[in-house]
């Protein structure tokens, strides 16, 4: 009788040790497991690898056992041990696939599940606004698979987008700023993630800082739509409108070349706000601006008030400085010239305005800057009916 329990459990002990075999300990780990008794089966797995400390399999089941309780801890609202759990599991799991490279695509497979199952919580959280929730969820799926920089990444633009729509919130953008650093600390190759901490820094008012980022960026990704916008938004806030303007025009370039026909409209709001401001006071680029209106003009399907009123306007300040400049010109032949470029607007601004109120029968300033352009090209006539309009409109009269 002695002979035969000692013949049995030597029997166990080889059992466990058995190369490419699964142990006693881990069948029994996955039974607790489909019966949802995730304690016990950690404990039995635990005391399996005290018989075979390099089963991989162990490990494996050891990853799926906190995976399992992570998601408890997620339905009882637990985030810290939900957390825990999902960072042992992962440590658990990288374990399994370095003692068996085999084990590689289901780890792999794992670890998705959990991910790809956090982030969509995270995402519809945030859709529901409840953006508390939505930060737990975003922190868990970075903690079920720490590779993917994507939550954390998402988190911080949330606490950005947060911070904007609460008045420039600088505390959520510090936050924001915060989380951006911890993961580039591990992938500072991450562009993306250095052009959204540029775009922070610049909200914090750190715009040297996120102009050296940026020009990085610019060096290295010269065709990225995303990162030319931000850069261009930048040196709007830094005043830079110029460089500003060319580069939603580098935009407009790319988006014409692809295929995407969804960037048309994109092209038609870029066109605007890049004339806008071509025609500001601080840079004076009115033929760039009058070819950028001219090009919104021709992708609307109807001429729209505010197109045409900014190039009317236009056209009479390209004229007042044209005809400025020739007044305070020496040479006669450079004077006649300078003057003849600023009519040569004037008529310009003449044929849009009639096309405006011809229109848009209540446009106040259309009615004004006509008055003006009239008034320029001496006719007088029409310029006080011009400007009787506006002032009736304005109730001036």
């Amino acid at each position: 009788m002695t002979s035969k329990r000692i013949l049995v459990t030597v029997g166990l002990a080889l059992l466990f040790v058995l190369p490419g075999c699964r142990s006693a300990h881990v069948t029994s780990a996955i039974l607790y497991i489909d019966q949802q008794m995730y304690d016990k089966a950690i404990d039995v797995l635990h005391e399996g690898l005290e018989y075979s400390p390099d089963e991989a399999d162990a490990f494996f089941y050891l990853g799926e056992a906190h995976t399992k309780q992570a998601e408890e801890n997620v339905r009882d609202n637990d985030y810290l041990a939900a957390k825990l759990n999902y960072t042992t599991a992962y440590d658990y799991y990288q374990k399994a696939k370095a003692i068996d490279p085999a084990l590689a695509d289901r780890v792999q497979e794992s670890l998705m599940y959990s991910y790809v199952l956090r982030n969509n919580d995270a995402k519809n959280e945030y859709q529901g606004q409840y953006y508390e929730a939505a930060e737990g969820q975003f922190r868990l799926a970075y903690a079920s698979l720490p590779d993917s920089i994507a939550p954390i990444k998402n988190l911080a633009r949330m606490k950005i987008q947060l911070a904007t729509d609460s008045g420039e919130n600088q505390e959520l953008y510090t936050e924001a700023l915060t989380l951006l650093d911890q993961v580039l600390a591990g992938n500072p190759d991450a562009y993306e993630l250095l052009s959204d901490k540029a775009n922070v820094l610049g909200r914090l008012g750190r715009k040297e800082e996120a102009a050296a980022i940026y020009d990085q960026l610019l060096a290295d990704h010269p065709n990225d739509a995303a990162l030319l916008i931000d850069i261009a938004n930048l040196s709007k806030d830094q005043r830079q409108f110029e460089r500003s303007a060319d580069l939603l025009v580098r935009v407009m370039g790319l988006y014409e070349a692809d295929d995407d026909v969804g960037n048309d409209e994109n092209v038609y709001f870029l066109t605007i706000q890049a004339a806008g401001l071509y025609s500001s006071s601080e840079v004076h680029q009115y033929s760039k601006a009058l070819d950028l209106y001219e090009k919104a003009l021709r992708l609307e399907t109807v001429p729209e008030e505010a197109t045409l009123l900014s190039k009317l306007q236009i056209h009479y300040k390209y004229g007042d400085d044209l005809e400025k400049a020739g007044a305070a010109e020496t040479d006669p032949a450079r004077q006649a010239e300078l003057q003849q470029q600023a009519r040569d607007q004037f008529e310009k601004g003449v044929n849009t305005g009639n096309a405006l109120v011809g229109q848009y029968f209540e446009s106040q300033n259309g009615f004004f800057y006509l008055a003006l352009c009239h008034g320029k090209l001496g006719n007088e006539k029409l310029m006080e009916d011009n400007m009787a309009s506006y002032r009736k409109l304005t109730g001036e009269s």
